[in-house]
């Protein structure tokens, strides 16, 4: 099992909501891919995508209708291609670089003992750190066992604003936020937490076990480890244990709330 795999312990089968910001997509694959080598993985998206860089085992499937669109994957599947391993299931383009999402009930349709492991994009943040979602947003796979919230560690202890916050435009008079307020670790868990932020689609069966990406050198851990304690510490949300680490570097450590 790779580190990353390895550090979030996701219990299979699962469908894996993925929210927020900061590296979301970039985590999506690299989990993808640690994980393929021992069971096929469903990469998709309830919203929008680009379109993933060609590699070998990963297999682009797009399809508008909801029942061709299995029997495509399913086929893809049992093709005899042992390479064949992560399987990217979209709608067509919708635009020139972009992939259209998948209905919120796409899971149903599919054999989970066929696909065990399907990872879904829920929103998106134009590679910002730290997003706060506007109406609509996120849109979870229905039936999902897990929600992992993605933050850059690269946004904290800067000014709050625009260049720090994606949607600042519609959050700040929502969330009574000011524009230059230093964006402490302690802010930063509230807002990625905030009731009416990106995992308010939380549902209680649901284990969230947030991300925080970016964590390029070990100088950067005790920040990571304080933004992880915070948001173990939360009020509004369980949370057992926090991942943190670089996917550009290749680190990954995580730190686990303490039994009472």
């Amino acid at each position: 099992m790779g580190l990353f795999a390895e550090q979030f312990g996701l219990q299979i089968p699962a469908i894996v909501n993925f929210v927020g910001g900061g590296g979301k997509t970039a985590l999506i694959l690299k989990l993808a891919r640690e994980y393929s080598s021992t069971l096929p993985v469903i990469y998709t998206t309830t919203v929008r995508i680009h379109p993933p860089h060609p590699e070998k085992g990963l297999v682009q499937v797009a399809c508008d209708d909801p029942n061709l669109h299995r029997t495509l994957l399913e086929r893809s599947l049992h093709s005899g291609l042992d390479w064949v391993r992560i399987l990217v299931a979209t709608r067509p383009s919708i635009a020139p670089g972009l992939l259209g999402g998948v209905a919120p009930d796409f899971a149903r349709k599919l054999d989970r003992a066929d696909f065990p492991l399907i990872l879904n994009e829920a929103d998106g943040a134009r590679s910002m750190s730290l997003k706060m979602p506007r109406d609509g947003e996120p849109v979870l796979m229905e039936e999902g066992e897990y929600l992992i919230p993605v933050i850059g560690l690269d946004c904290l202890n800067k000014p709050l604003g625009p260049e720090t916050l994606f949607r600042w435009e519609t959050a700040f008079e929502r969330y009574s936020l000011e524009q230059g307020q230093i964006l402490t670790p302690e802010l930063a868990a509230s807002l990625l937490l905030h009731p009416d932020g990106v995992c308010k689609g939380w549902k209680p069966r649901m284990r969230i076990v947030p991300y925080i990406n970016k964590a390029d050198s070990k100088k950067q851990d005790s920040l990571a480890r304080k933004l992880a304690s915070e948001l173990l510490q939360n009020e509004r949300f369980p949370i057992e244990r926090v991942v943190w680490g670089s996917l550009r570097r290749g680190r990954a450590a995580s730190l686990t709330a303490k039994r009472s």
